[in-house]
């Protein structure tokens, strides 16, 4: 069976179609890297294990789980980090959202920096974060290099009010300016070549650098319990599957629920997901796998119905689906007809 491309392979291809001879590096913009506990960490650390540690450099935002003396990524490739992750206040974060837009032009200043000290020959952006597109749009204009966009989210669809105006503006000219829109899944793929035909949407599909491990039996349990496990960001993509899943566990005594989350204790509190036969915790990347493993089965629930646009729940992909797949456990997925995930 032929192997699907790399990622690598992917990009190159890319801008060998578009005519562009990339220099010696590539500058990988993205909102974090390892060992920040999040799925776009993942997909960063598999990204960069394809590439050696001369061809990309990496721009980030660093996050409290990144060490002050952090000055590479765990394959190598030397990071620089041009922005700081606000962790105060413990709530209320999306009220200061806009403010965080005051420090833009310290971001887009060295983002055109890093491309000329390290004399890159193209910009790739990650999205979801719109300071770090509209910083790296800026930086591909003022520079001259080729500029290429990674989408895990559908962006404009999901906007509404002054966020919505400000989406309507920017969107356009990113699609405009990159020589190939990367998306996160062929479904996301169909679903915005129908909305904006005119743009070059490429699959970059997940991949994955560690070793297949063995299967394991899940260790000894009591024969009238079975242990459900979830691991992800919690948020309106599959907060309201993801309630009926605890729902579940709240009314059949012989279920547990094991969380794996970077999501604080108030918040899982605040939206019904804590409580008997519960536990949550935020495993490092070399302890997900085993816990992974103490499960006996792994739920992957895909938003129905909430707060996004439709398009992205019928374009979702679980991020999280590789290390799912690694721990050789049933998966029990709870996802409406009309997503891609079902297709």
């Amino acid at each position: 069976m032929d192997q699907a491309p790399t990622a690598g392979q992917l990009l190159s291809g890319a801008a060998d179609e578009s005519g562009i001879r990339l220099r010696k590096k590539l500058l990988l913009v993205t909102p974090c890297i390892s060992p920040v506990p999040l799925a776009v960490s993942f997909v960063v650390k598999n990204f960069l294990s394809q590439f050696a540690p001369d061809e990309i450099v990496v721009a980030a935002e660093r996050w409290p789980e990144n060490p002050l003396s952090q000055t590479t990524t765990e394959s190598g490739h030397t990071v620089e980090f041009v922005s700081q992750r606000w962790t105060w206040p413990k709530r209320g974060q999306k009220y200061l959202h806009w403010a965080k837009w005051f420090t833009l032009g310290s971001v887009k200043r060295r983002l055109k920096e890093m491309v000329r000290r390290h004399d890159c020959g193209g910009i790739l952006c990650i999205f979801p974060n719109e300071q770090f597109i509209y910083a790296s749009y800026t930086a591909a204009k003022k520079t001259g290099v080729p500029f290429f966009t990674h989408f895990h989210n559908v962006y404009r669809e999901n906007r509404h009010g002054v966020a919505k105006r400000f989406a309507d503006y920017l969107q356009p000219r990113v699609f405009a300016l990159s020589k190939v829109v990367f998306v996160m899944s062929s479904g996301m793929q169909q679903g915005w070549e129908k909305v904006y035909p005119d743009v070059a949407f490429v699959p970059l599909t997940h991949s994955n650098c560690d070793p297949v491990p063995e299967y394991a039996p899940a260790p000894a349990w009591p024969a009238n319990q079975i242990r459900l496990g979830f691991l992800g960001s919690i948020n309106q993509s599959n907060l309201e599957a993801l309630g009926r899943i605890r729902e579940l566990v709240r009314t059949s005594p012989d279920l547990t629920l094991n969380i794996y989350s970077n999501a604080q204790p108030w918040f899982l509190d605040k939206v019904g997901l804590s409580g008997e036969r519960v536990t949550a915790c935020s495993p490092s990347d070399e302890e997900l796998l085993s816990k992974l493993q103490t499960n006996d089965v792994l739920v992957l629930p895909h938003g129905f119905e909430g707060g996004l646009a439709r398009i992205e729940y019928e374009t979702i992909f679980p991020t999280r689906t590789i290390p799912y797949l690694l721990s050789l456990r049933p998966l029990l997925a709870h996802s409406p007809n009309h997503s891609f995930l079902n297709h």
